[in-house]
């Protein structure tokens, strides 16, 4: 096992049940609260967001189709590792991380319609869903993970690893320090205060949440090549940023 680590300043109610098809293999894996948002204005370009949930070993995403006709495509900026969700653990395909990309025809798609996806797993299973075209209204569209929409402020906030963790297979705890940076937990959209926040937490660019403390644990994961990043976000889920360039720390390892 290989470890090392770089800083760079830089289950809930679904709102589509899933379809069950004869046949298809189930796994360990449920995905629930699947969005489609509107990408500009033709009408037929959708940004797909959903929650996941793992309650077996860890399994990576390694397709997407649509049983709906569907054009559907990963968008994983920047990240060449494998999309995992880890053993006993939750996920997500987010605006701020990996998601899916879905092309229609303008005006197939109408707002309040489903459309299908179904994504393929390394362990030969299928997680089948429904996708919901929802218009970004209230808090959804108050969250603008841009960089362009970033927060620089000084003294800036600082986020270093506590020590290396201590990485397993079947799951390992890590630590933060932060500085000119206090944790507080918001419900919703709460206001912007200098300083405050949260952090979010991805895995080769497959976000695993939000983190309202300094130790969070990371589920079992196969072997492969990893970045797990941890990136300070505003109570309004802004990114703050130093220089422009976000305020993260990445630690980079190998199972």
């Amino acid at each position: 096992m290989k470890t090392g680590w770089i800083v760079a300043a830089g289950a809930a109610v679904a709102l589509g049940a899933a379809y069950i098809f004869t046949g298809t293999p189930q796994g360990s894996v449920t995905a629930i609260n699947g969005l489609a948002m509107p990408m500009g204005t033709s009408g037929g370009v959708f940004m797909v967001t959903l929650d996941l949930q793992n309650d077996g070993a860890p399994v990576m995403i390694e397709d997407v189709t649509s049983p709906s006709g569907a054009t559907v495509s990963f968008m994983n900026p920047n990240q060449t590792g494998a999309m995992v969700i880890p053993g006993n653990d939750t996920a997500q395909l987010a605006r701020d991380g990996a998601h899916i990309m879905l092309r229609v025809a303008p005006g197939e798609f109408p707002e309040g319609s489903f459309q299908s996806l179904s994504l393929g797993m390394s362990d030969g299973s299928e997680v089948v869903t429904r996708i919901l075209h929802k218009a970004p209204t209230g808090t959804m569209s108050g969250m603008d993970h841009s960089m362009g929409n970033g927060i620089d402020m000084l003294p800036s906030p600082k986020i270093a690893l506590a020590g290396d963790p201590d990485v397993k297979a079947d799951g390992f705890e890590v630590e933060i320090t932060v500085e000119n940076f206090e944790f507080v937990v918001v419900d919703g959209m709460a206001p912007h205060v200098d300083g405050q926040g949260h952090a979010h937490i991805y895995l080769n660019g497959v976000k695993l949440g939000r983190l309202y403390e300094n130790r969070f644990e990371v589920g079992g994961l196969p072997a492969g090549e990893y970045d797990l990043t941890v990136a300070l976000n505003s109570n309004d889920h802004r990114p703050y940023l130093s220089d422009g360039a976000p305020i993260a720390i990445t630690y980079r390892f190998s199972l």
